[in-house]
């Protein structure tokens, strides 16, 4: 900075300060030096370090005190007498520490149709149906033709994974003998060494199309280096920058892309092309079995006869409410079973949508109350002539609480007494202006005669055996 040559023009200290932006403080200390000021301050460091230097040297020379760690220097320098920081500690030992060797890979070899490895990876968010979503892709490598498979999806749950394989094992028009996959959920549930615990699912749809899974050692990747450097191929060489609607629409350029570009490309090892040596790999894969892709779930539908599933609600039949049904999720819809006979289909529910329910499922509407009354009272009418006539108007006139109720009440007591007991009763009330349910029961209960029971014979009671004993036994017991 120019310190020197702004005192001479006569700018007082403060000046040159506001000038520059700096302190005052850092104005003095420029005009007390002769070198040009760099603006930060010059402070000696590694003073404490420097007696200990000789030590860590030989420390990190000997082949099993370079494996301590800064830390454990630390440690063993506080123990010395060291009172200095570890920041400056660990700047000194970081370009004298001796690096490892870097050794060779070794390049696995494979036989045709022997394997193939697989792996997931996350595409960021990108707009699917108008619809801000993540996306994965789903990438498949034959070992040895270097023959490329993808599939684009938004999840990556255990029914698109085993989708995937299916696909992928379709469009290679085979099954390699072993499968080599990383260490998720969907595949692996758990691990020790050597021992893999396989998900169950997985294991059934390896069985049946008729590979051999292999899941890598964790935090080894380069286990399946063929498909993991091909993840970056595809996102550079295919997904970064295109435009698509949907995932139908994505999906089908992939393929599209895989026949015309990416497998008729010269491999950068092979030196051949993968469609070429695809032709020689086909005849040893194992042909495709057909195998019903299908996950189930046991549910319990609700009082409106609606299951819920993924934070949506599908519909089922009425009279299916409330009763546990079996949810089979497939790749395309959704179906419920019911003592395993599907009882409604349903596609899966688009973004933002929580219910899916067809009109055929929703219950039958109840009968509108004015003709329930109509259809009663056209039956008292029939049965009691003109008592039950007037005895309808003066219900329907008094509107009462329940006015179906009371007229239910006539034919209930009829199946119990004579039809001329209740008529009697009926002529009663509309004399006393009482029209109101259950009066016409108390009525007939109390002054009616009582209902005509029909008879019983000792063949219709139910026959009791009592063990016979013998007095004697009374007479053993002593008094």
């Amino acid at each position: 900075m120019d310190f020197h040559i702004l005192r001479q023009q006569g700018l007082s200290i403060r000046k040159i300060a506001a000038l520059r932006g700096v302190s005052r403080n850092a104005v003095r200390r420029g005009l007390r030096s002769s070198a040009p000021s760099t603006g930060t301050r010059q402070r000696a460091k590694g003073i404490k370090l420097t007696p200990f230097a000789g030590m860590i040297d030989a420390w990190l020379s000997d082949p099993v005190t370079a494996q301590w760690t800064t830390e454990r220097i630390f440690d063993e320098l506080q123990d010395r007498g060291y009172d200095g920081g570890c920041t400056v500690l660990r700047e000194y030992v970081r370009p004298r520490r001796p690096k490892p060797p870097v050794m060779a890979e070794a390049r696995f070899l494979v036989k045709p149709g022997q394997q193939v490895q697989i792996d997931w990876a996350e595409l960021g968010e990108s707009p699917v149906g108008g619809v801000t979503r993540k996306l994965y892709v789903f990438v498949a490598i034959l070992a040895w033709s270097r023959t490329l498979f993808v599939r684009f999806t938004t999840d990556m749950e255990l029914l698109t994974w085993l989708d995937a394989h299916h696909r992928a094992f379709m469009f290679f028009g085979g099954v390699p003998s072993e499968a080599l996959i990383d260490n998720l959920k969907t595949g692996v549930i758990a691990r020790a060494g050597k021992t893999v615990r396989w998900n169950a699912k997985y294991e059934e749809f390896a069985v049946a199309m008729g590979f051999r899974p292999i899941a890598h050692f964790p935090l080894r990747p380069k286990t399946k280096g063929r498909v993991e450097r091909i993840v970056r191929f595809v996102r550079q060489r295919f997904f970064v920058g295109r435009k698509f609607s949907d995932l139908e629409h994505l999906n089908a350029d992939a393929e599209a892309w895989l026949k015309k570009r990416a497998n008729r490309r010269v491999h950068r090892v092979t030196r051949e092309r993968p469609c070429d040596r695809f032709t020689v790999e086909r005849e040893a894969l194992s042909a495709v079995t057909n195998y019903d892709l299908f996950l189930e779930e046991q549910r319990i539908s609700d009082a409106y006869a609606l299951v819920s599933f993924k934070g949506v609600r599908y519909s089922i039949p009425a009279q299916y409410a409330r009763r546990p049904v079996t949810l089979q999720c497939r790749t395309d819809d959704v179906r419920f079973l019911v003592d395993e006979k599907v009882v409604a289909t349903h596609p899966y529910a688009s973004s933002g949508v929580h219910l899916m329910q067809s009109p055929e499922h929703l219950p039958p509407k109840p009968e509108p109350r004015h003709e329930r009354f109509h259809k009663l009272a056209c039956v008292i009418v029939e049965h009691f002539g003109n008592v039950g006539e007037r005895y309808v108007a003066a219900v329907e006139k008094r509107a009462p609480h329940k006015p179906l109720a009371v007229l239910r009440e006539v034919l209930e007591r009829e199946k119990e007494f004579d039809r001329s007991v209740v008529t009697e009763g009926i002529e009663c009330l509309l004399r006393l202006g009482l029209i109101k349910h259950g009066i016409l029961s108390t009525w007939c209960y109390r002054l009616g005669t009582p209902p005509n029971l029909p008879p019983i014979s000792l063949a219709d009671l139910p026959k009791v055996d009592v063990e016979q004993r013998s007095l004697a036994v009374y007479d053993e017991v002593s008094p």
